[in-house]
This record gives C-alpha cells, sequence and structure tokens, in this order.
C-alpha cells in the first residue's frame, strides 16, 4: 500500500450525527494547535516516530521505485545495462578519482573559510583551471579514451598557432599587414594582423612607419609586409614589451625569441615545444583568446565574438596555400590519431572560391583543394598501412561544406550551387552543407528558406545526399540575429530536417521542439569548451548538456575551434579536453556516459552503414582494451579511496 493510500485510509471517519459529535469535530484554535504541537516535541516525539514507522517504510519504497523509474529512462541504460564486468570496475574507478580530485585535486570542499589561492573549483573557468587539469588523473584518463568520430571541427583551428608560424618562416614570400600602424604599445593591442602569400618580387611595405597605409583594396596601396623583415623590425622596437609581459608569465626572453614554456607550465606529448621569436609570441597571443579576454569582467558577447572572429582571421592566411594546405592535413590526422579519433567531418569556410599556389602568383580552386585533402589523406592511410596501423584511422576525412549566413541570397544561390557541384564531383568526400556565424548578428536560417528548399529539391532531383548540418541554438538571445524570438534558427533547423545541429546551447528553453528534436532523431554537437569561452555559459557546471541528455535528445562532444581556446598554456585544446569536461561538470556522468557520447558519434555520422558496423566493432575492442587499463593503472588507488 503506498503512503497516500495509507493516509487517506486512516482518515475516513463516520459523519458525524449528534450536537456533541458535531461540537467535538470543530476546528481547534489556535492556542490548542500551539499546545499539540509543543506536546509533539516535547517528550513525545521518539514514540510518535515509531508509531509512523511503517509509513517511513512506505515513503522509503517510494522514494527508491522514483529513482529507479528515472534509471530506467536514462540516456546511458543500454551502454550501463550490457556493460562487461571490466567497465563497471572501471566506471566505479573513475567515480571514486573524480570525487577525490574535486575535494583534493582542486581543493573547494564546502566551508565557511575563505579558500587561498591555490583552491580552485572542479568544473569552474577552463581556462582558469587549465594548467590544474593537465595534472589530473580524471584528465589522464580522458587522453586514453577512445572517441569514436569528431563530428564538429573547423579546418582552420585543428593544429597549434606554434606550429603555423614555424611554417610561416619557411616561406619567403610569406607577407603580412596590420589594419594601422605599429608605433605604440596601444597600436599593438588594437591592431588586426593577416597572412597572405603573395609574388615574392611585392615590394615590402614598413608597417613600422606614420605614412604606412593599410587600404589594402585602394587602388595603387600597397600595405603587405615581407614577414621576415617584420619579425627583424618588431624585435627591434617591441621586443622590451614582449619582455615585460613574459616576464610576468615566468618565462625567460632570448636574443630574437621568446622561451614560453615556463617552469611550472605543464608538458604533455600533445605539441611539441617551438621556440618563438618575439614577433611571433606577440602574434599568437593575437590568435587564442586568452584567459582576461574570455572572463575579462567588462567582456561583452559582441566583446568575445568580435575577438574570435579577428583570431580566425589571423590563422587563415598561415595554411591557405598550397603547401601548407596539403602538410596542414597530414598533421590534423596525426593529432587526432594521438586523441584515439577514428574518422573525423572537418568544416571549412568555401567562400573564398580559391586559394593561393606556394608562388603567390596562381590560384588553387575548389576542385583542386578537394583533390589536395583525397591525396593527402591517401597519403597518410597508406602510410598507416604501412605501419600495420591503419586500424587507428581506417575511414579517412569527409568535408562539410560551410558558407557565412551573413550573406546576400543571391550569393547565398551560388555557395549551393558550388557545393552541388563539388558534391558531383568527389561524392564520397563532400558530405553535408552547413551556414555558420554569430547567431545574435544576422541572417537566420528561414531568411533563406526558398534556397535551402530548392537546394533539397535540386538534391533529390539528382539523387544526391547533402543533408543540414546548421549551426543553431549557439545563443542565449535565440532571435536568429533579429529581435523576433519566432527567428530562433532552431525552428529551422527543424523544418529543414537538419541531420545534426552545432551547439543547441538554447534547445532547453523550447519543450516543443525537444519533443521534436527526437521524433526526427535530430542530433546535437555538444562544444562545452566553446560555450564557455563565447559566453555562453560562464563553467561547464552551468551548461545544459545534462538536461539535453536527459531530454532523450543524443548528442555528439566536439572541440569545435580548439586552436583558439587554449588560453596562455601552449597546448592546444582537445577532444580529451572536452569529455574531461563532460565527465566532471555533473555528478550524473559516468564511464557509461563518455561510451554512449562516443557510440553516438559513430551512429550519427556521415558513413555508410556498412562503415559504422566496422567502426562498432572496432571501437568495442578499444573500449574493453580501455577500461583494462584503468583497471591496470588505477584500481589500487581506487581501493584507497574506499
Amino acid at each position: 500500500m503506498r503512503l497516500t493510500e495509507a493516509r487517506k485510509k486512516r482518515k475516513r471517519s463516520p459523519m458525524p450525527t449528534t450536537d456533541t459529535q458535531m461540537i467535538m469535530s470543530e476546528e481547534p484554535t489556535k492556542e490548542e494547535r500551539l499546545q499539540s504541537v509543543d506536546k509533539a516535541f516535547g517528550g513525545n516525539l521518539e514514540p510518535s516516530i515509531y508509531q509512523n514507522s511503517h509509513d517511513h517504510g512506505i515513503y522509503d519504497e517510494e522514494r527508491a521505485s522514483l529513482l529507479g523509474r528515472e534509471e530506467q529512462t536514462s540516456w546511458y541504460r543500454n551502454t550501463k545495462l550490457f556493460a562487461s564486468d571490466n567497465e563497471k570496475e572501471a566506471a566505479e574507478i573513475v567515480r571514486r578519482i573524480r570525487e577525490d580530485e574535486r575535494d583534493n585535486h582542486f581543493g573547494n570542499r564546502a566551508s565557511e573559510a575563505i579558500p587561498g589561492p591555490e583552491t580552485l573549483d572542479m568544473g569552474g573557468q577552463f581556462l582558469t583551471n587549465r594548467k590544474r587539469i593537465e595534472r589530473s588523473e580524471v584528465f589522464r584518463i580522458s587522453k586514453h579514451m577512445p572517441k569514436g568520430a569528431h563530428l564538429h571541427l573547423h579546418f582552420n583551428a585543428e593544429l597549434q598557432p606554434e606550429i603555423l608560424l614555424q611554417e610561416a618562416r619557411k616561406v619567403p614570400n610569406m607577407y603580412i599587414r596590420s589594419t594601422q600602424p605599429l608605433l605604440t604599445e596601444a597600436d599593438l593591442k588594437e591592431t588586426e594582423m593577416v597572412f597572405n602569400v603573395i609574388p615574392d618580387d611585392t615590394e615590402s611595405s614598413n608597417v613600422f612607419l606614420p605614412t604606412y597605409n593599410p587600404e589594402w583594396k585602394a587602388p595603387g596601396s600597397q600595405p603587405w609586409m615581407r614577414w621576415s623583415d617584420f619579425r627583424e623590425k618588431f624585435h627591434l622596437q617591441f621586443c622590451h614589451l614582449i619582455e615585460k609581459e613574459t616576464a610576468k608569465q615566468k618565462t625567460t626572453v632570448q636574443p630574437n625569441s621568446v622561451q614560453k614554456n615556463g617552469a611550472n607550465e605543464v608538458d604533455t606529448d600533445e605539441d611539441p615545444h617551438i621556440e618563438l621569436e618575439s614577433a611571433e609570441v606577440w602574434l599568437k597571443d593575437k590568435m587564442v583568446l586568452s584567459e582576461d579576454e574570455a572572463y575579462g569582467i567588462s567582456q561583452t558577447v559582441n566583446g568575445v565574438w568580435a575577438r574570435f572572429n579577428q583570431a580566425t582571421r589571423c590563422f587563415k592566411g598561415l595554411l591557405n596555400y598550397k603547401k601548407a594546405f596539403t602538410w596542414y592535413i597530414g598533421k590534423a590526422i596525426d593529432r587526432m590519431i594521438k586523441e584515439r579519433i577514428m574518422y573525423a567531418e572537418l568544416r571549412p569556410m568555401l567562400m573564398d572560391k580559391s586559394i593561393p599556389s606556394d608562388d603567390g602568383i596562381g590560384k588553387v580552386n575548389h576542385d583542386e583543394q578537394m583533390e589536395l585533402i583525397q591525396g593527402a589523406v591517401e597519403a597518410k592511410k597508406k602510410e598507416l598501412r604501412s605501419q600495420g596501423k591503419l586500424h587507428l584511422f581506417p575511414f579517412g576525412l569527409k568535408i562539410i561544406y560551410c558558407t557565412p549566413r551573413s550573406i546576400p541570397k543571391t550569393r547565398m544561390r551560388e555557395e549551393m550551387q558550388d557545393c552541388i557541384k563539388l558534391k558531383i564531383k568527389f561524392p564520397d568526400l563532400i558530405c553535408g552543407f552547413d551556414l555558420v556565424g554569430a547567431e545574435d548578428r544576422p541572417n537566420h536560417i528561414g531568411f533563406y528558406k526558398e534556397e535551402l528548399m530548392s537546394f533539397q529539391k535540386t538534391c533529390e532531383e539528382l539523387n544526391l545526399n547533402i543533408p543540414f548540418m546548421f549551426h543553431a541554438g549557439e545563443t542565449l538571445l535565440d532571435t536568429g540575429g533579429s529581435k523576433d524570438p519566432a527567428n530562433s534558427n532552431l525552428y529551422d533547423a527543424v523544418l529543414l530536417k537538419s541531420k545534426r545541429i552545432g551547439h543547441g546551447f538554447s534547445l532547453v528553453k523550447h519543450p516543443r521542439l525537444i519533443e521534436e528534436f527526437k521524433k526526427k532523431d535530430i542530433c546535437i554537437e555538444l562544444c562545452p569548451i566553446s560555450n564557455e569561452l563565447l559566453h555562453l555559459c560562464r563553467n561547464i557546471k552551468e551548461h545544459p548538456y545534462p538536461q539535453l541528455l536527459a531530454a532523450g535528445i543524443p548528442c555528439t562532444v566536439n572541440s569545435d575551434n580548439p586552436s583558439l581556446f587554449r588560453g596562455d598554456v601552449r597546448i592546444s585544446n582537445s577532444l580529451s579536453h572536452e569529455f574531461y569536461q563532460i565527465m566532471v561538470g555533473t555528478p550524473t556522468m559516468n564511464l557509461h556516459g563518455w561510451r554512449q557520447l562516443a557510440e553516438w558519434s559513430i551512429t550519427y555520422s556521415c558513413l555508410t552503414d556498412e562503415e559504422k558496423r566496422r567502426a562498432k566493432d572496432n571501437f568495442n575492442g578499444e573500449w574493453e582494451s580501455f577500461c583494462a587499463w584503468i583497471i591496470t593503472q588505477y584500481s589500487d588507488r581506487a581501493d584507497s579511496l574506499r
């Protein structure tokens, strides 16, 4: 008998039939009620508890039933239900280590004492916690985790800027321009810098003169300065400022170079140490978001987006030429293999119809770029095959065609036409179409509804499969860059049958849309660190991913623009960092949840059904080895934490 039924049964009594009974049934006075409370808690409390023990038992049963029903509907129920004994043991080990690190590695135990400077909050601000995370055993475990597929990764932001700057030294016709003359320290902070490979006989301008003209589109202007000249003159004029700044970070400035790997900085095997010259140190800081830029008290959403776009433009010219383009693909695959990623779908911005050839004279069009990507992937697969390691990256890469949502409709039609042509020429490479850009700025997806519907119809007529993979819900305002909530991109993502959506942060505001997402089986590409640093939430504990998962929405974990979100340390952000954040962001996350998220990355990828089957078989074997590794490495420590 349930508690509520028992209470109802006890309250039943015959209706009063006499005057005496009517008088006795009157409501007690306030004084009588107060006396009853005093009597109950003035010595008779224990007998009362004993007398109600039956009700307490019913309460406990109902509580257990409530928890059980929630467990039965858990989003990772199947992975937990069919988990091996090793996986169950490994899951408990990870849980214990995480909770121990919450108290001891980060040290923010609940207390009335004001925390000292060494105290941090597990799941707090990512860049603030970054160096502490690097020394975390949970993070070490996340690095060893097989991650399945990476489905939301922008093309130009996979490798650390130091690598790109090092390669740029080898290019004699690499040039740079500024949006203003560089004369003072204030100019260094205000300017935006852009790289480009142009003809070697171009006259080198001088950015460091008051007469420098930054108007690069004006007839007859020549704002480009040779990169080697820039580095030399920058050092002569501004090295003292770089020395001053790096001294704060406990780094050492050497002749025309700056050592960025401080004694207190944690080293890993992920990224090589590269000694940067003073100009490169300054440029690197232009290319990544610092802790102050992300969390500064006066920073705004528009401000951090503007800074993010500036960093993206600075990256662009360092890899957008033929040799670097090819080299970049191979390096990016190497990094994915280290991260235990078996397949990826990259998002290049393809609105620019060509990139420079190595001499800066010729142009490499889209067709040639796709051929370079295919060639680089095949070369890497051949290398892996010869080493008996093809199973580490057996499916290569695919490309999601990206274009900004800020362009006119006529230009959008041209972009769609180019995407379809590329799909016909490279059917196994092009796998989707996306609109990108800050969602608090025009236009919303529905602005292009006629063009997008026509795109779908054309693809159907040509028997082409180019699903939409829209960025949507990456915003707090959720108005599609307008003043009208009805313009939320999430509505259009549903109506246009998007296969997946990037971010989906604002979906929790729309209970009806959640049901539509579930009915249409739309997957969300979570990018938690990106969402935090672009001011959607202050930290991972405020991110809505637990609600999205609890609502039954399939999700994957992704790193978005990892090289831009690294802060002041030299190690680029990674998918391992994202899974770490997912693990520490809510106590309901566990190893079974990690596995489900990785499996969904395969399920909702653009691989063929046969490739997905092979990928899951491969993943299952790697997962069991991963769980056995956890037990071998950490069982003794976990036993000490019982």
